[in-house]
């Protein structure tokens, strides 16, 4: 099970002078610190790296609005206007970007590091500091290597551990090595003389405002279509097609269906799931009738379920490694050259409805154990990351949502870069201020397609096998509750449903391949000496016991000390 050289690791690591970063290959030399990129360059011109004698600055990613730093001062190119404004209010200057980008600012008069990320952490960024030296990166795997081969100490963090066999992703900056953390949505970091202050410049809006729900439905979609707008022009900008997912659900169709009207219309929809299944047949339907490009992946092959140390590695080890099921293979088969942005519909579904459906539950102070892949093992965690939230549902949709779901862009920043309308910004400040009432149960989501694109209600809504029609409310509740039966039937019969889109469990137990492969990892890692021992009983327990998903809870943490501590 050796590492295959081919998984495209893409990314940046900067390093203080006094540490060799030369196991990663060829870097730069900047003088104060040292520069290593394999980037994916997608859209050079949004990307910054200026180094001269007062600063260095770096940025990945995309930007949309760039004109707005262009500086009358004399600063009339994006790079130098950026750094100028970067030197003010910094607070001031995060909130008024909008994209997806990460990157750090090294000010060699004050001999201070800044570190940053987007709002919704679209561009993840790592970093280390002691008090000899500083290494920022968006890869794990790159960090790790620096350590390794400056002989530098490191240690296995239990608590990441603890937070993957319970939630399936982490629940605040940990990663797997004690001494790398992870900076959060909304955040910047400043190093300086060994110490981190972290500042939260933004948070994700609560609150509801006064509307009646045509007013929610025209607030909606205006900021939905800017959204689209903003990032299929991204696009558009570098001559790109636009590389759209598209499945059975709501999200992915309307961005697919609203970019088409808008005229971003060289769409090739890609989507992936169990052979002729719902997802599929939907799907399909959809971008014949756009009349798009299609491309399905069937996962029925399994072999993205050997794929766990590639898996993990590129995800940096922050969420469950198989949660992406096939869209690494189906993303490494294409020729992404192509496509600028992979746009998804992440986390639209909890953003225009809810998580919840008590008010009293959605809007109150935020407890563990919600939204956790497994509740077999249980442990307590710090209060403290409670606190740093207004409510359940904003915790929610950045644990479970950010800082889980949201991992996969990891994986396919290898390839494309990534993006989702529903996590605009100036979205979010929109449709967070919708009452609660017109919001759960897809009230005024189904409002908002009804009153606005009613031919896309004209295909099934997969979740709940109707059309996504307040007529057909009825039929829904109907459908579900048979739906839930069959469920729980399966479940006290140890049955595994086998006509689901993605039948892990009914897969693993009905392939011996994919059962023995996994079980002989398993065998091979639990052992390991990094493992504490009561952690190690707790693994084999949930192993022993668990469902398909928690098995991955398991092999993810035995990927993650076999990537990053060699063991």
């Amino acid at each position: 099970m050796s590492k295959d050289k081919d998984w495209r690791l893409r990314g940046f690591l900067a390093a203080g002078k006094n540490l060799r970063i030369n196991c990663l290959g060829e870097y730069m030399d900047l003088g104060v610190c040292v520069h290593y990129r394999n980037l994916l360059n997608k859209f050079p011109q949004d990307q910054i790296f200026l180094s001269n004698a007062d600063q260095i600055c770096f940025l990945d990613g995309y930007v949309y609005n760039k004109e707005s730093f262009l500086c009358p001062e004399g600063f009339g190119e994006w790079p130098e206007s950026f750094a100028h404004s970067f030197r003010g209010d910094r607070t001031a200057h995060f909130q008024q970007l909008r994209g997806a980008f990460c990157g750090y600012f090294y000010d060699k008069r004050n001999d201070l590091i800044t570190v940053y990320t987007d709002q919704m952490s679209n561009k993840s960024i790592y970093y280390y500091c002691d008090s000899d030296s500083f290494m920022v990166s968006d890869r794990l795997d790159f960090m790790v290597q620096v350590l390794r081969a400056n002989g530098i100490p490191y240690h296995f963090n239990e608590q990441a551990a603890k937070y993957m066999l319970t939630c399936g992703y982490m629940l605040d900056d940990s990663t797997f090595v004690t001494e790398i953390r992870r900076l959060l949505p909304g955040h910047f970091a400043e190093l300086s003389g060994g110490k981190v202050t972290l500042h939260r410049y933004y948070a994700i809006p609560c609150g509801e405002e006064d509307m009646s729900e045509e007013e929610a439905v025209e607030r909606i979609d205006g900021a939905f279509r800017q959204a689209v707008e903003r990032e299929f022009s991204k696009d558009r900008e570098y001559g790109y097609r636009h590389l759209v997912d598209l499945s059975g659900g709501l999200d992915s169709r309307m961005v697919t269906w609203i970019a088409h009207e808008l005229g971003f219309r060289d769409q090739l929809n890609i989507a992936y799931s169990r052979l002729n299944y719902l997802d599929q047949r939907i799907s399909s339907q959809v971008a014949r009738t756009l009349k798009h490009e299609y491309l399905h992946k069937p996962l029925d092959d399994l072999t993205w379920m050997y794929d766990v140390d590639e898996m993990t590695c590129k995800n940096n080890a922050a969420a469950v490694c198989l949660g992406m099921t096939g869209g690494n293979r189906l993303l490494r088969a294409l020729n992404t050259d192509e496509f600028g942005i992979e746009h998804t519909g992440m986390v639209g579904d909890a953003i225009v409805s809810t998580f919840y459906q008590d008010k009293g539950l959605n809007n109150g102070s935020p407890k563990f154990g919600m939204h956790q892949y497994s509740d077999k093992l249980q442990y307590q965690f710090n209060e403290n990351i409670l606190k740093q939230y207004k409510t359940q549902e904003i915790f929610a949709l950045v644990t479970r949502g950010l800082l889980g779901a949201q991992s996969s862009y990891m994986i396919r920043q290898n390839y494309v870069e990534t993006g989702s309308p529903f996590l605009d910004v100036d979205f979010l400040e929109a449709v967070m201020a919708v009452p609660f009432a017109y919001r759960k149960g897809h009230h005024i989501y189904l409002k908002w397609i009804a009153a606005k694109y009613p031919e896309a209600a004209e295909f099934v809504w997969e979740k709940w096998g109707v059309r996504p029609k307040e007529s057909e409310i009825f039929r829904r509740k109907v459908k579900t509750t048979g739906k839930l039966a069959g469920g729980y039937a399966r479940k006290a019969l140890h049955r595994p449903d086998p006509n689901s889109m993605n039948p892990m469990d009914y897969w693993y137990e009905n392939d011996s391949d994919v059962r023995k492969n996994l079980e002989t990892m398993y065998r091979e890692r639990i052992d390991s000496t990094v493992l504490p021992k009561e952690l190690r009983a707790d693994m084999k327990r949930l192993f022993a016991e668990g469902n398909f998903t928690e098995k991955s809870q398991v092999l993810t943490i035995l990927s993650a000390i076999y990537l990053f501590f060699n063991i």
